[in-house]
């Protein structure tokens, strides 16, 4: 990875070179009596960096001695003025929340870009995240991913995992799941239960590896096992279906309710088609129907269009409710799923207006059968409104295509 990394303040470019590091890691232990040993205050006056580090946490701390935030932060900048990669960053700190100096994001900004050139992880953090944002220094992603990189390569567990998103989604890299896997796999190895989950979905798929379903079932039980939902729900559907594991549904259904118990979605919409159909457990459609609500509630589209259908036909055992049809179908169309919409226009068809949009939204992605009994529909609406109302709706249409995808 290069250094030193570059970053423009306000028209300025300042570059920070590199550090030759400093003996010392470690300050002594802290005082626990009253007033600062001498020998301590000697060797500070003295200029070694361990020992002015120490007076720095004295005197931040109220250590035997009350508390002056500005007499800590003049110690730190002694030390961060002799390349001492941690007071670098923290006195980036003091200056970034005003703690025993004037707020100063810019100053911030450049004692944190002097501690990420000496290979500070957090420093490294801190800075590609002002750069992706363009907060302080000019808008950089691709220094900003540099500085993620290198954090990775020191071996930091979040900076692991946003490579792995990285190269998972196309986020300032191409698309790559090889490398993707590999990031995710460093994270995981370090005990992160998103990464974990992540390369669990890439072996369970075979996306930029070799598909291996009892390896994916094995990541998903590390991170379900630290209480991850998604995994919790991936390790269910694991046992329902027999993917890498024995088909169990007593195993399903525990790991579906420990997840359902964190509100996962799909979590509470598979426990809701156990009990409505009986799957390895005594039927009961009151319980399922409890768990369908839940999961609708918890934003699952397929749920929301089930209520939606059953308050507007009066399926399984529940009281046609139009209005309660309107409410779910308009969220599982709002999610921009196509046969919602074209459903919650044929609840809504009095209102012209409404129906004319959400036949508009529907019509380009519902299925060939429907499509030309909803332009006729859609025709119908159009005749009791004006020929300004119809354009305005049109530019609606067309931005909601432009921005809301299928559900998957």
């Amino acid at each position: 990875m290069k250094r030193p990394f570059n970053c423009a303040f306000a028209g300025l470019l300042v570059v920070f070179g590199t550090y030759t590091p400093i003996l010392c890691t470690q300050a002594p232990p802290l005082p626990t009596t009253n007033g600062i040993d001498p020998d301590l205050q000697k060797n500070a006056d003295l200029g070694d960096p361990a020992a002015e580090f120490q007076l720095s946490v004295i005197y931040r701390k109220g250590l035997g001695v009350k508390p002056d935030q500005a007499m800590s932060v003049s110690w730190l900048r002694k030390v961060a003025e002799q390349n001492y990669p941690n007071a670098e960053y923290d006195l980036g700190l003091c200056y970034e929340l005003g703690q025993g100096v004037d707020k100063d994001e810019s100053m911030a900004a450049q004692w944190f870009l002097k501690a990420a050139n000496n290979d500070h992880i957090e420093a490294l953090k801190k800075m590609a995240g002002m750069l992706r944002e363009g907060r302080v220094v000019a808008k950089d992603e691709k220094e900003a991913f540099g500085m993620m990189n290198l954090a990775a390569q020191l071996g930091d567990m979040e900076a692991q995992e946003y490579l792995g998103d990285a190269y998972s989604h196309g986020s300032q890299v191409p698309i790559d799941h090889g490398k993707s896997a590999v990031w995710y796999r460093k994270a995981a190895e370090q005990g992160d239960a998103r990464a974990q989950t992540e390369l669990g979905v890439q072996l369970e798929h075979g996306d930029g590896v070799a598909e291996n379903k009892a390896q994916a079932a094995e990541w998903y039980r590390k991170a379900a096992e630290q209480g991850y939902p998604r995994a919790e729900f991936s390790l269910g559907l694991c046992y329902a279906h027999g993917w890498g594991v024995s088909q169990d549904y007593a195993q399903s259904r525990e790991w579906y309710e420990k997840a359902a118990a964190q509100k996962n979605p799909n979590a509470l919409v598979n426990l809701a088609l156990f009990y409505l159909n009986g799957q390895g457990i005594p039927k009961d459609e009151k319980k399922g129907y409890e768990y369908l609500r839940q999961a609708a509630e918890a934003g699952a589209v397929d749920a929301q269009f089930q209520l939606g259908i059953d308050a507007s036909e009066g399926f399984h055992g529940q009281p046609k409710d139009p209005k309660a049809a309107a409410d779910w179908l308009r969220k599982a169309a709002e999610q921009g799923m196509p046969i919602a919409a074209y459903d919650l226009a044929m609840v809504i068809h009095t209102d012209a207006a409404e129906t004319y949009f959400w036949l508009g939204v529907a019509i380009p992605r519902i299925t060939n059968k429907l499509v030309k009994q909803a332009t006729t529909l859609q025709g119908v609406a159009a005749a009791s409104l004006s020929a300004d109302q119809r354009a305005a709706i049109d530019a609606r249409i067309k931005e909601w295509l432009a921005t809301h995808d299928q559900p998957d």
